[in-house]
């Protein structure tokens, strides 16, 4: 009757009141996007180095957020923000022994130093809240059917946002500060990758060098093709009045233009400056295809 009971065990899998527990489900994280989609060309123009693939997880992802939920939509587990301390090249999402047989869907955000940007049940959130705005959040979420025999699974890891990469040349020696508006990108993502709630991302640079500027934003994609709206504007700012910020008066005002922004992709912008004897103005270049493409040839009054 032993051997009996044994081979029964072995052809229908496990017994968990007669046996030690079945092997629990178990998720090995990876970094999908380690690179963005076209940082060779960034590179090549000296503008961003391009990430070893071989380097820890935490070099891509610093912390992890995690949520399990079953087929009903329940919260099972939950495992609340915390900082990756190793160097592995993956980490492990090792899952309870007792969570019984079943789908569940598991939603890990990567980088995400605020957890008040998740919404309900954590499978979406804010890329503009507190948190998340400067960050570049991961995110990675599937359907594992666990079962006897399927207990391993890996996840990859995928950036959300673009980067907006804006090189500035030839700025007057008095221009030190500068603000961005950005129009038309989304400001939230679900668990699936879908975008909603289109927004506004506004930023503000003190300046360090003098003349030649760079500034990175973060950011979801744009609506549409050519959906999102930039303006930028240069400042000297011996011109504050009161010391306040909210009263500069802007100094250099380009021309707004139309942009795409991208998940994983960076938008390339150069604003060049120039004086000439009919006027002073700006040459907007973006980097297309690996060229450079005249947006405007702006004169300034």
């Amino acid at each position: 009757m032993l051997l009996s009971g044994i081979v029964c065990a072995t052809a229908f899998g496990c017994i968990r009141e007669s046996l030690p527990p079945c092997p629990s489900l178990r998720i090995t994280l990876t970094v999908k996007d380690k690179n963005y989609f076209n940082v060779d060309d960034a590179a090549k123009l000296g503008l961003m180095e391009r990430q070893e693939d071989t380097l820890p997880f935490r070099s891509y992802v610093h912390s992890l957020y995690y949520i399990l939920h079953d087929a009903a939509g329940r919260v099972v587990v939950e495992q609340p923000n915390v900082r990756i301390t190793n160097d592995a090249p993956t980490q492990q999402v090792d899952l309870p022994d007792d969570l019984p047989y079943g789908k569940y869907t598991l939603t890990v955000w990567g980088n995400m130093d605020d957890e008040t940007a998740l919404g309900e049940n954590a499978t979406q959130a804010g890329m503009e809240s507190e948190g998340t705005a400067a960050n570049d959040i991961y995110l990675g979420s599937a359907t594992f059917d666990y079962r006897y025999g399927n207990e391993t699974h890996t996840l990859g890891l995928e950036r959300t946002k673009g980067n907006l990469l804006i090189k500035a040349e030839g700025l007057p020696d008095n221009i030190d500060f500068s603000t961005k508006n950005i129009g038309g990108v989304y400001g939230l993502v679900d668990n699936g990758f879908s975008y909603s709630a289109p927004t506004s991302v506004q930023t503000a640079l003190d300046w360090t060098v003098q003349n030649d500027i760079q500034t990175q934003t973060l950011m979801c994609p744009s609506e549409s093709f050519e959906g999102s709206t930039l303006n930028i504007v240069f400042f000297d700012k011996s011109q504050m009045n009161d010391g306040s910020r909210s009263t500069l008066y802007p100094s250099l005002s380009p021309q707004d233009i139309s942009i795409t922004m991208g998940r994983n992709e960076i938008t390339i912008l150069r604003y060049v400056y120039r004086e000439e004897e009919n006027g002073s103005g700006f040459d907007i270049y973006l980097r297309v295809n690996g060229n450079w493409e005249l947006l405007h040839e702006m004169e300034i009054d």
